[in-house]
C-alpha cells in the first residue's frame, strides 16, 4: 500500500506515471493499493476524481484511509471506485470502552461488506481489539498487536511464525 496525496492526484499524467513505474518493476497494478485520505477523497476537484477512476481502470486497488474522521461522506463511497476502507484507529482503540465507537465500528464493517469493500482496521494494539475484530469479521487488522514495522527479511520470518501461531484466526494481517 502506498499513500497518495491530493497534490499528486492533481497531476494530469499521474495515472500513466504510476502505471509505468510498477510495470517497469514487474509488479502487476492489482498488487498495489493506493491509499487516499478522506480529505483528498472529499475534494470536488475533477482531475483528482478522474485520476482515481483511471488508476482503478488500470487495475490498482484504491483505499479510503482514516475512514470515519474529518471529511467523512457516504457520497465518497458512491463516486469513487474504492476497493478498500481503512477504519480510523480512534474507533478501533475506543471500541472496548465506548459503546458508540463499537456501534460505529460494527456499522461501518456491515456497510463495507454490503458495498463489497475490503476493510482494514487501523490501530489494533491489544488482544481485546483483535478479538473484537475477529468477532465482527473484519478482513484485515493493522497495528502493533500484529507487528511493529519490519524490513522485508524480518517480515518473511515474522509471517511464517504468525501464520503458525494464529492458524485458526479469520482476521488477516496487513
Amino acid at each position: 500500500a502506498v499513500n497518495v496525496s491530493i497534490h499528486t492526484l492533481n497531476d494530469v499524467g499521474i495515472a500513466d506515471e504510476i502505471t509505468g513505474i510498477v510495470r517497469h518493476h514487474g509488479v502487476p497494478p492489482g498488487c498495489i493499493v493506493l491509499e487516499v485520505t478522506e480529505s483528498a477523497a472529499a475534494t470536488d476537484i475533477g482531475r483528482v476524481l478522474e485520476n482515481l477512476a483511471r488508476l482503478r481502470m488500470k487495475g490498482f486497488e484504491l483505499s479510503i484511509d482514516d475512514y470515519g474522521t474529518g471529511y467523512s461522506s457516504l457520497e465518497q463511497l458512491m463516486r469513487i471506485p474504492f476497493t478498500e476502507l481503512k477504519i480510523d484507529q480512534s474507533f478501533v482503540m475506543n471500541a472496548q470502552r465506548n459503546n458508540s465507537a463499537k456501534v460505529i465500528l460494527a456499522s461501518t464493517l456491515g456497510l463495507a461488506r454490503r458495498l463489497r469493500l475490503r476493510v482494514v482496521a487501523e490501530g489494533v494494539e491489544t488482544k481485546a481489539s483483535w478479538d473484537l475484530l475477529r468477532e465482527l469479521k473484519c478482513d484485515i487488522a493493522q497495528g502493533y498487536y500484529v507487528s511493529r514495522p519490519l524490513g522485508s527479511a524480518a517480515y518473511r520470518e515474522w509471517l511464517d511464525s504468525w501464520a503458525q501461531a494464529h492458524a485458526r484466526s479469520s482476521t488477516a494481517v496487513h
